[in-house]
């Protein structure tokens, strides 16, 4: 396992307040204040909504078939 790697399955443990406390010694505290625009917002709310009610909304195995409708 790389270096790379274990950094990662580490962080991938840490709570949210570690995490916090990680981007601010190690990373750029600003981007904890930034408040996403509304179309983020709404984009959020979009994906809870489909998490929970999965069966309204058309999934994919095939990221062929996938793509296919989506250029159609």
């Amino acid at each position: 396992m790389s270096t790379r790697e274990i950094a990662y399955s580490i962080i991938d443990r840490l709570s949210d307040k570690q995490i916090t406390a990680f981007i601010t010694l190690f990373g750029n505290a600003s981007m904890l204040d930034e408040v996403p625009n509304d179309e983020t917002l709404e984009a959020l709310s979009e994906a809870e909504e489909m998490k929970k009610n999965p069966d309204k909304f058309k999934g994919y195995t095939d990221v062929d078939e996938m793509m296919k409708e989506l250029l159609a």
